[in-house]
């Protein structure tokens, strides 16, 4: 993404759907090349020439491509976060992983999971009390030149849950370096899909045109 061009998939009075391209990220860091850096900081800068404010709502991570979307005040912002929160959020995405596997494969991988406050890296554990409950709906879709595509719905949004559900699964993500200690161009995840209860917003419903999977499984 180049600075300050935005993909801007849906806006109204309340809120801002934009589309984050890979390696990128969503917030800024304490690394001082991040603070102009980031889809925040494009955000804000195109909202404060109309007067208004982003809330963050939810993120992906650096490697992740996807939909995300903005809150344009505070209210909205607890409203789409409770959401969250609810499992009240559907929330589709799409990888390419190095296996060639049979296209009926279908599979709920749950987990919970831990971060390291010294690395950073999240972890599964068998202490459901000290880990975050991840649950991860996986189907495969499509063959393509590099593997297999797959859609993953998730039911929580918590961060790397894809990327260990896959390696769980037995799985190399195609370009996950922190998990599956895989090379290439990029990552190959990406969020397609986002949609909301009815009702909560104006539009509840946004899309992408999928990467990899040739039709997205209903």
């Amino acid at each position: 993404m180049k600075k300050n061009l935005l993909n801007i998939i849906y806006e109204d009075k309340e809120i801002l759907a934009v589309y984050k391209e890979k390696n990128l990220l969503t917030i800024m860091t304490k690394d001082k090349k991040t603070f102009n850096n980031n889809l925040y900081h494009f955000v804000y800068e195109y909202l404060l020439k109309k007067k208004e404010r982003p809330f963050i709502v939810h993120r992906l991570d650096y490697e992740t491509s996807g939909i995300v979307l903005f809150a344009k005040n505070y209210q909205m912002k607890e409203k789409l976060q409770s959401a969250f929160e609810k499992r009240e959020v559907l929330r589709e995405y799409e990888a390419v992983i190095k296996e060639k596997i049979n296209l009926d494969y279908k599979n709920t991988i749950v987990q919970y999971l831990v971060q390291n406050p010294n690395s950073f890296k999240v972890y599964e554990t068998k202490d459901i009390k000290a880990g975050k409950l991840a649950i991860t709906h996986i189907e495969a879709c499509n063959y393509i030149n590099i593997g297999t595509a797959l859609k993953i719905r998730i039911e929580t949004g918590r961060k790397n849950q894809i990327r260990l559900a896959l390696k769980k699964a037995g799985f190399t993500l195609i370009g996950d370096e922190r998990y599956a200690f895989d090379k290439a161009k990029r990552m190959y995840l990406n969020e397609y899909h986002l949609s909301f209860k009815k009702d909560l917003l104006k539009v509840d419903d946004f899309r992408v045109e999928p990467l990899w999977i040739k039709k997205p499984l209903d």
